[in-house]
């Protein structure tokens, strides 16, 4: 009788877990919805990737005669800026 009631009760708590679950996943899909249905009627001004530049990067470098870029393509990735 005890190994019975153990597998009861495991397979009761795996339904209700399952059912949890399942309920999570629900709740999760309808707030997607909700956040794509107002991306669509307030879409954003930018346009899904930014690139940012920290100000003392090397790429901002430029030759000091003119504003052609120090580094260009990716010889400018291997650069390491001395303060």
């Amino acid at each position: 009788m005890g190994y019975d009631m153990e597998m009861e009760e495991y397979h009761e708590e795996k339904e209700t877990l399952k059912k949890e679950l399942e309920q999570l996943k629900k709740e999760i899909m309808e707030e997607a919805k909700k956040v794509v249905d107002d991306y669509v009627d307030n879409p954003s001004e930018i346009s899904g990737s930014t690139i940012n530049i920290h100000q003392n990067s090397p790429a901002l470098d430029t030759k000091k005669d003119s504003d052609e870029p120090l580094y260009s393509g990716s010889r400018w990735t291997k650069v390491i800026k001395s303060q």
